[in-house]
């Protein structure tokens, strides 16, 4: 197919529009193990929500040179597992049903530092890469769990201009995700652990 035919798709008029226009592309991967060995596997692009679109927008904008004054400090911190589905559309709002990864906790916090996998061999920051690693009673607490939605949260308190730090109990069922998937059932269980792996990627 020709490159010119697919421009309207990417809201491109001429092809300088779509080499120069800036993309942001989210990639989950999650994986069970049972004794070292991979159980089950799912991965694909997720939807970047426009609570997450206007924290980019906010993050890299600085309300005041005096005192290095920032419009949002927060930071990409958790990921929050549920057991409901939705399409992947900008509005989202919440997970459909969280799950807690232990009693009375929804937001698991990443492993930090964050990486960041190298993309090409002309750029070596242009993505990032964060990782949840469940434990074997880690939200299969009351039994096996079938999860199928995923989010990435901040640590800022969004009943309190995203100051910092969040709660992260129930007051996940009315934060937005920065960024949501939803995917086919994998099952948690006490024999298996998790792996979440979520890269944001600018291209």
């Amino acid at each position: 197919m020709n490159i010119l035919s697919l421009l309207p798709w990417f809201g491109a008029k001429k092809l300088s529009d779509c080499k120069s226009a800036p993309a942001i592309e989210g990639y989950v991967e999650i994986d069970t193990f049972e004794n070292g060995r991979r159980r089950q596997h799912v991965e694909g692009s997720n939807i970047w929500t426009l609570t997450g679109r206007e924290y980019l927008a906010e993050l890299i904008a600085l309300r005041a040179f005096s005192g290095d004054e920032f419009f949002r400090n927060d930071r990409i911190a958790f990921v929050g597992v549920g057991i409901g589905s939705q399409p992947e559309v900008a509005n989202i709002s919440q997970l459909v049903q969280a799950t807690p990864y232990i009693p009375g906790e929804f937001l698991a916090r990443l492993q930090t530092p964050a990486t960041f996998p190298v993309l090409s061999s002309t750029s070596s920051r242009t993505a990032v890469r964060f990782v949840r690693e469940y434990g074997q009673t880690e939200i299969s607490i009351a039994g096996n769990v079938s999860i199928t939605e995923a989010g990435l949260f901040t640590d800022g308190d969004p009943d309190n201009n995203w100051t910092r730090p969040a709660p992260t109990g129930m007051a996940i069922y009315d934060r937005a995700p920065m960024a949501y998937k939803t995917f086919e059932p994998i099952t948690k269980t006490t024999s298996f652990t998790l792996r979440l792996i979520w890269e944001v990627r600018f291209l």
